[in-house]
């Protein structure tokens, strides 16, 4: 009886701990080495993130060099690449609301269970509302700049509806929008020669690498992700 009653109970935490994991976004894929520090640990110590770890409310994700991780939920995903600092500051599936920061680095999004303008990502110069599926934000130290470009349907950027094949970027300081068109340069085989080109007065192309590829030329120090579109 004693061994029926221990079963029944493994069996019923078991079924909690599930339903409670489906509330959030969990880790689908890592390489390298991901650091994680919760939101709930009074420690404030960083760990590893592994597969499957939950990412919830207050929750902060850094990648190093060569590292990368997904999150999926349900049928959103987001994919933050290497060198970036990624925090999940809200998240309400109940209101179908979710605010993210990218501090620094490059993320990308693609968003099918969330209403129109409740998810937005956020850098140091930059806010995005969903008005459409995927888009790519990222935000470079170096220049103190935040862009966002947008791979599918529209991407409000600060007040300003941009559509698939467009971006906008702010610099630090600065309230003025630069518009930018991709549509020439990226192609649905990948980035034409175009985008080497332009990467030499737009360093920031480069974060779009890892999900189109180069086609004609070669790209050093780029994590390619093979899974884009899929």
């Amino acid at each position: 009886m004693k061994i029926q009653h221990t079963l029944l109970f493994v069996a019923f935490f078991i079924s909690i701990q599930s339903a409670h994991s489906e509330e959030f976004a969990t880790a689908s894929f890592i390489k390298g080495k991901v650091s994680f520090l919760s939101a709930n640990d009074t420690s404030k110590l960083w760990k590893t993130l592994k597969v499957n770890d939950s990412l919830k409310p207050g929750d902060r994700v850094k990648t190093g060099n060569g590292s990368k991780v997904d999150f999926i939920y349900k049928e959103s995903e987001f994919r933050i690449q290497q060198n970036t600092d990624f925090t999940l500051t809200e998240w309400d599936v109940s209101k179908s609301n979710s605010k993210i920061a990218v501090e620094k680095g490059a993320a990308w999004f693609r968003v099918k269970d969330f209403k129109k303008g409740n998810f937005t990502v956020s850098t140091p110069t930059t806010t995005a509302g969903v008005r459409g599926t995927a888009f790519g934000v990222f935000y470079e130290e170096k220049e103190k700049k935040g862009y966002t470009c947008v791979c599918e349907g529209l991407v409000n950027i600060n007040g300003t509806d941009f559509s698939k094949g467009t971006g906008g970027a702010v610099a630090l300081g600065k309230s003025e929008l630069e518009k930018n068109e991709y549509k020439e340069l990226i192609t649905k085989e990948g980035a034409t020669p175009k985008v080497k080109e332009k990467m030499k007065d737009f360093p920031m192309l480069a974060k779009c690498l890892p999900c189109h590829k180069p086609i004609g030329w070669k790209a050093d120090g780029v994590m390619f992700d093979q899974k884009y579109g899929n």
